[in-house]
């Protein structure tokens, strides 16, 4: 993720998230596609923006979102959110993840 200043955008401050990330729940398993579609939003409606990732194709096609919430100095992987089939009581390859419609 790369910050934005009144020149454009920066490497300072620069980070990279992936499922193997301290905080991330889950871990990276073949042909995923974490971070298909990636959204900036207020989630919670603290008044900072948090990070919506996708991965399509989480475990075995089924899908998944994660929610890191975004402090007041950036996004943080301390109480990232999962959202998956089973935490919805929807069926497996319902398709969470395939879009973040804004």
């Amino acid at each position: 993720m790369l910050h934005g200043s009144a020149g454009g955008l920066t490497t300072a401050g620069a980070a990279l998230y992936s499922q193997n990330t301290s905080g991330v729940p889950d871990h990276s398993e073949n042909a995923d596609v974490f971070g298909a579609q990636v959204r900036l939003a207020d989630f919670n409606r603290d008044g900072k923006a948090d990070l919506a990732i996708s991965a399509p194709y989480e475990n075995n096609g089924n899908g998944a979102l994660w929610q890191l919430r975004g402090p007041s100095n950036g996004v943080s992987t301390s109480n990232v959110s999962l959202f998956g089939p089973k935490e919805y009581g929807v069926s497996s390859g319902s398709g969470i993840g395939e879009t973040l419609l804004g």
